[in-house]
């Protein structure tokens, strides 16, 4: 079983600042914390049943990755629109990101289907954006959408309740040490 405080404590002290904003590629690119991640972030979803990790673009897949493997659940990608995904025949537009504009996602229609049980994992929450597109697109395969891990939150309470996300660290932490 993995000490879930001890993950997070190490994850705070080794979390990168570049130009004073929270370096997620320095996390990854550390073995001992790349090491913990997927367990850590798949720990709070462990016994319920997850068939698919659905992870958006850019970086949630490779978090995406660590977690399916730890779950023995399947890796769903949902890619950004101009990006190269053979056979992606379903499509998403988000509500505006923190930037303030839209992001659009594509996946596959036989990538998730009736059964499945989705765990969408990403790097960070801010809006909520991302994940409901995801969860949407999820929804609309017929697949049952769990709730969703990251990495980093900088959501508000609602966002948090209404997504049923789990995270590790929260950006106050991060930037506040």
């Amino acid at each position: 079983m993995i000490d879930l405080d001890a993950v997070r404590a190490d994850v705070l002290a080794g979390f990168p600042l570049v130009d004073e904003h929270p370096d997620v590629a320095g996390v990854l690119r550390r073995p001992d914390l790349l090491r913990v991640l997927g367990p850590a972030l798949a720990a709070p979803f462990a016994r319920a049943d997850i068939t698919a990790v659905c992870a958006p673009e850019a970086r949630g897949p490779i978090l995406g990755a660590l977690v399916a493997v730890e779950l023995g659940a399947g890796l769903v990608l949902a890619r950004k629109d101009d990006r190269n995904h053979p056979g992606a025949d379903r499509r998403i537009e988000s509500s505006p990101t923190w930037r303030g504009t839209t992001e659009r996602f594509q996946t596959r229609s036989w990538d998730l289907g009736l059964g499945d049980r989705v765990l969408v994992v990403d790097d960070w929450i801010t809006t909520g954006s991302s994940l409901r597109a995801v969860r949407t697109l999820a929804a609309d395969a017929g697949a049952e959408y769990v709730g969703a891990s990251v990495l980093v939150n900088k959501a508000d309470h609602a966002i948090i309740d209404e997504l049923d996300v789990s995270w590790l660290v929260r950006l106050e932490e991060i930037v506040g040490r």
